[in-house]
């Protein structure tokens, strides 16, 4: 028993892989019809629309791949943090500038709850 209840306990703080859009259609629908909030490394392009679901882009010539994966790592775990006081249904999609590459996990931390905070996603 005791195995089972670590493993529930992970799995509510974990994001699931239903949280995540992966789906070029539910992207493009974002991008098409979704509200915009912008600072100088990160935008957030957002719709309201039943259960919480996130995901994840960048400019075509954010290189390396090595950069790229760990601000991804970093934003999924700001994301994990801040979850229950996000709203609960809300399809958001995270757009990475370059420059956003380079950013200290404190610095997109601050810059993502800002915009967070400026789309009342999170009060």
């Amino acid at each position: 028993m005791r195995e089972e209840e670590k493993r529930e306990e992970k799995n509510l703080q974990s994001l699931r892989k239903a949280n995540k859009i992966r789906n070029t259609k539910e992207f493009k629908e974002i991008f098409r019809s979704g509200k915009r909030r912008a600072l100088k490394h990160l935008t957030i392009i957002f719709i309201e629309k039943n259960g919480f679901k996130f995901g994840i882009t960048f400019k075509r010539d954010a290189k390396p791949a090595v950069k790229r994966n760990r601000i991804k790592r970093r934003l999924i775990e700001i994301i994990r943090m801040r979850k229950e006081l996000m709203k609960k249904d809300i399809h958001m999609v995270i757009h990475l500038s370059k420059t956003g590459l380079d950013l200290s996990f404190d610095e997109l931390s601050d810059e993502f709850i800002h915009l967070l905070k400026d789309a009342r996603i999170i009060e």
